[in-house]
C-alpha cells in the first residue's frame, strides 16, 4: 500500500507539472466590439493562435516557454485604432494572467493586468515610461518656446533629455527590480541606450537566477563585445555562411585591410549607403583591400531577397552567431569597422559618409594615397 501511495503521489505531481506548464490569459472586455471580436496571440518562435470574445470574455491557453514572450492584440484595435496594436506580456512563470479592459475604445493595451509579477511590473514600467516621455516632450517644447526648430536642433535637445530623464528612469527601475525577471528583461530591452558603465553596474546587481535568463545573457554578450570592439584589439576569428551556405572565415582575409559593414535588409540608411560603397570598392578593391558585409537579419529570406536587389560585389555573410554583439558591440546599423592586415581594429564608424567625408574613407585615402 505504501508503494502504491508513493506511485500515486508521483503521478499526481507529474499531472500537476504538466498542468502548470501552460500560460492561461483570461480577459474581460467592456464595450461595443462592432463585430470585431477576435483576440490574437503570437510568439517569436512562430507560435500563434486566436480566440473569440464571447459575452465580454476570452481565454487563451498556450504552452509555457522559458523566455518566450507572447504578444497579444485584438481585431477591434486593428480595425479602429491607430498605432502599434500588439503589445508584450512579460510572463516569468506558468500560470494565469488576467487582463481587465474597462473601455474597449481605449484599446486592449489599456486593460489592467494582474496575476503575474513580471506582467504587472512591466505594465507599471510602461505607464511610468509614458509619463517620462510626456515630461520630455514638454521640456523640449519649453526649450524652444513653442517654436518649430529644425530636425537636427530638436533631436539634439531630445537626446539630451533621454540622457537626463529617460535613462535614469530605466536604470532606477532595473536597480529596484534586480532580483526579479522583470529587472533582467528591462535591462536587456534597453541595453543599446544605457551607457556601458551603467550597463555593467546594473548587470552586476542582477541575482544569480536572473543572470541565467536570455535577456541577461544578451547583456553579458554585449559587455564582452564592448571590451573587444576597441582600436588595437585583434578580432577573434569567426566563421559565418555566405548566401550559398558556404562557410567564410574571417582569418581568410588576413593580410588585407578589411572594411566590415554591418547592415540589414530593413535598414534604409544601410541601403542608401550602397551606391557610394560600390564606388569606394571599385576604387580600392584588390590584394590589399576587401569589404565584408555582415547582415544582422533574423529572416534569411529577407536578406537573400535584398541581396538580389542590391547586387553588392563584395562578400556577404549572415550573422547567425551574434558576432555583431559578441565581438563588435554593434548597437545600430549601418556600423562599419576598419580592420588592419594584422587582424586588429583600426577604427569604428556608425553610419557611412556618402560625401567622401567619413572617418574610414579619410583613413583609406591616407593609407592608399588616393
Amino acid at each position: 500500500m505504501r508503494k502504491l501511495f508513493s506511485v500515486l503521489i508521483l503521478i499526481g505531481v507529474a499531472i500537476n507539472s504538466v498542468a502548470q506548464s501552460k500560460i492561461v490569459i483570461k480577459g474581460t472586455v467592456k464595450g461595443d466590439l462592432k463585430g470585431y471580436n477576435k483576440v490574437y496571440v503570437f510568439r517569436e518562435d512562430e507560435y500563434q493562435d486566436s480566440v473569440e470574445i464571447k459575452n465580454g470574455r476570452f481565454t487563451i491557453t498556450m504552452p509555457w516557454v522559458k523566455d518566450g514572450m507572447p504578444y497579444i492584440h485584438s481585431e477591434y484595435d486593428n480595425k479602429t485604432r491607430k498605432g502599434p496594436a500588439a503589445f508584450p506580456l512579460v510572463i516569468d512563470a506558468p500560470g494565469t494572467v488576467y487582463i481587465d479592459v474597462e473601455d474597449v475604445t481605449k484599446g486592449l493595451r489599456s486593460g489592467k493586468i494582474r496575476g503575474n509579477r513580471s506582467a504587472t511590473a512591466f505594465q507599471a514600467f510602461e505607464e511610468g515610461r509614458e509619463k517620462v516621455r510626456l515630461e520630455m516632450k514638454a521640456a523640449v517644447t519649453e526649450h524652444f518656446h513653442g517654436d518649430h526648430p529644425i530636425d537636427s536642433a530638436y533631436n539634439a535637445v531630445f537626446q539630451e533629455k533621454v540622457k537626463t530623464m529617460l535613462i535614469p528612469y530605466i536604470c532606477n527601475f532595473v536597480e529596484t527590480n534586480a532580483g526579479s525577471y522583470i529587472g533582467a528583461f528591462i535591462l536587456g530591452r534597453y541595453q543599446t541606450v544605457i551607457p556601458s558603465d551603467d550597463l555593467q553596474r546594473l548587470y552586476n546587481k542582477l541575482g544569480k537566477l536572473q543572470k541565467r535568463t536570455a535577456p541577461a545573457e544578451e547583456v553579458n554578450a554585449r559587455l564582452i563585445g564592448l571590451t573587444r570592439a576597441v582600436a588595437g584589439f585583434e578580432v577573434l576569428d569567426f566563421t559565418l555562411n555566405s548566401p550559398e551556405d558556404k562557410p567564410t572565415t574571417f582569418s581568410s582575409l588576413r593580410g588585407k585591410y578589411v572594411l566590415i559593414d554591418f547592415w540589414s535588409s530593413w535598414c534604409g540608411p544601410c541601403k542608401a549607403s550602397f551606391p557610394h560603397m560600390k564606388e569606394l570598392y571599385q576604387k580600392y578593391r584588390g590584394d590589399e583591400f576587401e569589404i565584408l558585409g555582415i547582415s544582422i537579419d533574423q529572416d534569411k529570406k529577407a536578406w537573400l531577397n535584398e541581396l538580389k536587389k542590391q547586387q553588392l560585389p563584395w562578400p556577404q555573410v549572415l550573422d547567425t552567431k551574434n558576432v555583431s554583439v559578441n565581438s563588435f558591440a554593434v548597437t545600430a546599423v549601418p556600423t562599419a569597422y576598419l580592420i588592419g592586415p594584422d587582424g586588429k581594429i583600426i577604427m569604428k564608424q556608425v553610419g557611412f559618409g556618402e560625401e567622401g567625408d567619413g572617418e574610414i574613407e579619410i583613413k583609406l585615402k591616407e593609407l592608399f594615397g588616393k
